[in-house]
């Protein structure tokens, strides 16, 4: 399977897939191809944002004024 040229673009297909499979129309092959993509746009999809949120830094001003970096975590304040 060829990768998304973009992140939303895996995003979109994997709810098309996701709806698919959820519609129980198609047979069991159908079913398991598709769900192979799936887990390999989800696998791409997790790169994605884990490159993301290692490149997502904010600004912090210290008490004198400074700027500093500092690495973007969730639950940070």
């Amino acid at each position: 399977m060829a990768r998304k040229k973009s992140f939303e673009d895996a995003l979109n297909r994997l709810e098309e897939i996701a709806e698919q499979l959820e519609n129980n129309e198609i047979g069991l092959e159908a079913s398991v191809k598709l769900y192979k993509e799936g887990v390999e746009l989800s696998k791409y999809c997790s790169e994605v944002l884990t490159q993301a949120e290692q490149q997502v830094m904010e600004l912090k001003e210290s008490s004198d004024g400074v700027f500093s970096k500092k690495s973007f975590g969730i639950g940070e304040e």
